[in-house]
């Protein structure tokens, strides 16, 4: 199961630590979410992207100041759909990976 153990405000961007079971999250899993959020955003009109940093975090790029405590909703909507795809099957499907 992923959950997020901590957030790191950055000017540029925030990070997301996500662990699956105090492990590190495997990077397609990390990715998975990153499509999850991305439809979010998209869907309640908020601006920011979310992508996979290099060392295996979660990476919403938006500057500080245009960040809201919505963003970090987004993230904990994200890992709900994720740890629980049957709960919200249609979000889960309209974020799988493309077959391009």
């Amino acid at each position: 199961m992923l959950r997020c153990r901590g957030i790191e405000n950055q000017a540029e961007r925030g990070i997301f630590r996500v662990l699956d079971d105090d492990q590190p999250t495997p990077l397609v899993s990390l990715a998975q979410v990153a499509r999850l959020a991305d439809l979010l955003l998209r869907e309640n009109e908020l601006s920011g992207r979310f992508a996979v940093t290099p060392d295996g975090s979660l990476a919403l790029e938006l500057p500080a100041e245009e960040r809201t405590f919505f963003h970090n909703g987004i993230v904990f909507a994200a890992l709900d759909a994720f740890n629980d795809p049957v709960k919200n099957p249609t979000l889960s499907l309209l974020a799988e990976p493309s077959e391009e």
